[in-house]
């Protein structure tokens, strides 16, 4: 009567094991709720043209790698008629890169003309500091 006993305790024991082995591990291929949404397409990814500068370490003091982010929208009509927008930042390409540049040259070339000017000696460009 002992041995029946110990074989359907051992039997629980590894049926709960692989139960807890199997079933309640954490699966890498979950995705997050909002990453796949159910609709048709009403306009694909386009730029928002929000960027972002990341540096790991900004307290270190040597040189870091400069990493240029910018913002995409994607928005989804679903089945009940709302429309939903996606939103995704990626590294910016080349191109991108480039206008960012000539953006930030043409800022500068402004603000060092308005600064040599006569007569606008004492004013300040905003965020500039006086020269």
């Amino acid at each position: 009567m002992e041995i029946p006993i110990v074989v359907v305790s051992i039997v629980g024991m590894i049926g709960g094991l692989l139960i807890v082995i199997f079933g309640l591990r954490d699966k890498a291929d979950n995705a997050a709720p909002f990453d796949k949404i159910d609709g048709d397409v009403k306009e694909d990814w386009t730029l928002t043209g929000k960027i972002d500068f990341q540096i790991f370490n900004p307290s270190g003091a040597s040189y870091q790698a400069l990493i240029l982010r910018v913002e995409e929208r994607k928005i989804i009509s679903t089945a009940l008629g709302q429309e939903v927008a996606q939103l995704r930042w990626r590294l910016a390409a080349l191109e991108e890169a480039k206008k960012l540049v000539v953006c930030w040259n043409r800022a500068r070339s402004a603000e060092s003309d308005e600064h040599s000017m006569p007569g606008l000696t004492g004013l300040r460009v905003a965020g500039g500091a006086s020269r």
